[in-house]
C-alpha cells in the first residue's frame, strides 16, 4: 500500500541520500505533499509531488497523510504565503515560521490557522515576487528566502505565480518554447552553461539589459547577447546558451 506524507515544518532538508552527510539537493517546503517510496529504518526515500523530484528524508520528520487527504491537497487552489513573517499557529498553540512560498492552503491537512499575507497563484506580478528575495543568500539545494539556489529561486517564482517547473536548470531548460534574444519579455528564463547539454546555471530575465538570478546571493546584474556580467567586476559570469518563454 502505498504511503504519503507532508510537510509540517517550515523546511525539511531533502538528500541525495540516506545519512545527514548527503548533500542536500532540494527541500520541501511548509504543506507540500510527496509520496514514500522506499522506507529504512532512519530514512525515507520520497516523490515530491509538485515537480517528480527524488530524495531522502529523516523519518523524524515525516508526518503521514492518508491518501484522500494528499489527493485533496494536490487537487485545491493553492494559497501560498507571501510574507516574509508569516506563521502558523497548530492545534497545541505552537508556533511555526512559514518560508516565502509555503503552501498554506495545506493548513486544514496540519489542524493549523495560517496568520499573514497570502496569494492565490497568478495574483502577483512574476517580477514583483522575484524581487523580494533579494539578498538571500545563495545555498545549493535551497529553495526558500534563507538560502537558495539558482533553479530553486526560478521554481518557486513560477510556483507562486501558478506555473510548475521541474527543480534543477537543466530539466528547466527541456521545457518551455526557445526564442531569440529580440523576443525577450520581462519573466522569462534565460539558461547557462559550457553547451546546451551542459546547463549549469538560470536566471530570471528582467528586460534585455537586467537579470536577476542567484548567485552568491539573488541579486540583479547586466545581461546581453554574451550572457551575465557581473555589476563590480564588469566580467561575464555566465555564459548564455538560450532562453525560454512558458
Amino acid at each position: 500500500m502505498k504511503k504519503y506524507g507532508i510537510c509540517e515544518f517550515s523546511m525539511i532538508p531533502v538528500r541525495s541520500g540516506e545519512s545527514s552527510k548527503n548533500e542536500m539537493v532540494s527541500q520541501l517546503l511548509y504543506g507540500e505533499v510527496f509520496q514514500v517510496l522506499k522506507q529504512k529504518k532512519k530514512w525515507t526515500k520520497i516523490l515530491i509531488c509538485s515537480d517528480n523530484y527524488f530524495g531522502w528524508i529523516n523519518n523524524t520528520q515525516i508526518k503521514f497523510v492518508t491518501k484522500k487527504e494528499y489527493e485533496k491537497i494536490i487537487k485545491r487552489k493553492p494559497i501560498f504565503c507571501v510574507d516574509f513573517e508569516g506563521y502558523v499557529m497548530d492545534g497545541n498553540n505552537e508556533k511555526t515560521l512559514i518560508p516565502f512560498g509555503g503552501l498554506v492552503s495545506s493548513c486544514e491537512e496540519l489542524n493549523s490557522v495560517y496568520y499573514g499575507k497570502s496569494s492565490v497563484s497568478c495574483e502577483f506580478d512574476i517580477i514583483e515576487i522575484a524581487k523580494k528575495y533579494i539578498n538571500s543568500p545563495y545555498l545549493w539545494g535551497g529553495r526558500n528566502q534563507h538560502g537558495i539556489d539558482c533553479s530553486g529561486f526560478s521554481q518557486i517564482v513560477y510556483k507562486i505565480n501558478g506555473i510548475n517547473i521541474p527543480r534543477d536548470a537543466s530539466q528547466q531548460a527541456k521545457l518551455g518554447e526557445k526564442i531569440s534574444f529580440s523576443e525577450i519579455n520581462s519573466g522569462n528564463l534565460a539558461f547557462f552553461g559550457s553547451s546546451k547539454n551542459k546547463i549549469s546555471h538560470v536566471g530570471l530575465v528582467l528586460n534585455k539589459k537586467k537579470i536577476i538570478h542567484a548567485f552568491g546571493k539573488v541579486r540583479i546584474d547586466d545581461f546581453n547577447r554574451d550572457g551575465i556580467k557581473n555589476i563590480k567586476s564588469k566580467k561575464i559570469t555566465h555564459k548564455l546558451i538560450e532562453i525560454k518563454k512558458y
